[in-house]
């Protein structure tokens, strides 16, 4: 990617609005997380994909919130930087986004994290909350090259679904001033 692809990236990904509807989740509750791996867990088992996520996607690094089969560093630190972010491209399409074989994909063949990981094939739904922004995606990684069928996008889309319908559960009230103005 070139500097001003990153700059757009980062412009896109950081609106203000976003930020602040992303502002409003906790999530950082543990329950949450157990809650966002059970659905992970499902997901992957049903698409036979051996890692599924569910991340929330910020202007600068993609935070895993939920995981199964994530493997090593990934897992640890539970994010990487998004310009490496498989899931920054389904938050900014706005739309299901798939990668066949991401080491002769052109837009993704230099990426680090596909040389520095078995990352082969990817395919992602965006996480939308209920004020129609993005927050991020729900997406299954395979170790070898796929392509993945409408079948699987319904699968990934249902499990999207509740996810938002469980982080629904533990969004914050939206903070606003008393009518005095204080």
């Amino acid at each position: 990617m070139t500097t001003i692809a990153h700059t757009e990236m980062f412009d896109r990904l950081g609106a203000p609005a976003r930020m602040h509807q992303i502002a409003q989740y906790d999530v950082f509750d543990p329950t949450l997380q157990a809650q966002l791996d059970a659905v992970a867990a499902h997901t992957a088992g049903l698409l036979h994909a051996p890692v599924s996520m569910v991340s929330v996607v910020l202007d600068s690094s993609q935070f895993i919130i939920g995981q199964h089969g994530v493997p090593g560093w990934i897992s640890e630190v539970q994010g990487t930087p998004a310009e490496w972010a498989l899931c920054s491209h389904t938050v900014l399409a706005g739309e299901p986004y798939c990668i066949a074989d991401g080491t002769t994909d052109p837009v993704h063949a230099d990426n680090p994290l596909l040389a520095m990981t078995p990352i082969r094939s990817y395919a992602g739904v965006p996480l939308t909350d209920d004020s129609g922004h993005i927050l991020g995606a729900h997406c299954v990684i395979d170790t070898k090259p796929r392509t993945f069928t409408d079948g699987d996008i319904t699968v990934l889309t249902a499990g999207a679904t509740e996810t938002m319908r469980i982080l629904a559960g533990h969004r914050t009230p939206p903070h606003t001033a008393p009518p005095d103005g204080r």
